[in-house]
């Protein structure tokens, strides 16, 4: 029999509260490693990218309808700015990575607390894992019931968002 601690509604929300700390600790260091200004510069880069994108797709499709050699030259210099663009805002992309190995160390020491087990090897037993299901979603379509794994990721998935949004790591184009 499985401890008290493995069985829902207990595991649903200590999972919960896990990945409301890791997402928001995960988006707190990104947003200390990369500076306002930079952040700044890649939503710039990206505005760019979509707009020279989309006019760049409208000349193209006029430039063919109706056979125009200057729209079409227009078309593959627009095509040059943007692959020019799209590099340099990868360039900057790439700097968020150096955080990576932080959050990753992190997120495995957490999830080694709570599974017992790291990259399929297991250490010793967690009172968190048992052979029920943590949580269950009764939207789709009947009660579906959910894994550890799977609650975590859907949990992380919406604190990661929420936490990149409120840090201005990520946002929609304006």
């Amino acid at each position: 029999m499985s401890s008290f601690l493995a069985q829902a509604p207990f595991v649903t929300l200590v999972v919960l509260f896990i990945s409301l700390v890791m997402s928001f600790t995960s988006s707190f260091i990104n947003s200390r490693f990369m500076p306002k200004e930079h952040r700044q510069k890649v939503k710039n880069l990206q505005r760019k990218i979509s707009a020279l994108t989309k006019e760049k797709k409208e000349n193209m499709k006029q430039a063919k309808s109706t056979g125009d050699k200057k729209l079409l030259r227009k078309a593959q210099k627009q095509e040059k700015q943007l692959l020019q663009l799209q590099s340099q805002s990868l360039s900057l992309t790439t700097k968020q990575f150096r955080v990576f190995p932080i959050t990753m160390g992190l997120f495995f020491a957490v999830w080694l607390l709570l599974t017992g087990s790291i990259l399929g090897f297991k250490l010793f037993n967690s009172p968190f894992m048992g052979p029920d299901p943590v949580a269950y979603l009764p939207w789709f379509g009947g009660v579906m019931p959910l894994s550890l794994f799977y609650w975590y990721l859907i949990c992380s998935f919406l604190f990661g968002s929420l936490f990149s949004r409120i840090f201005g790591l990520t946002g929609g184009l304006d």
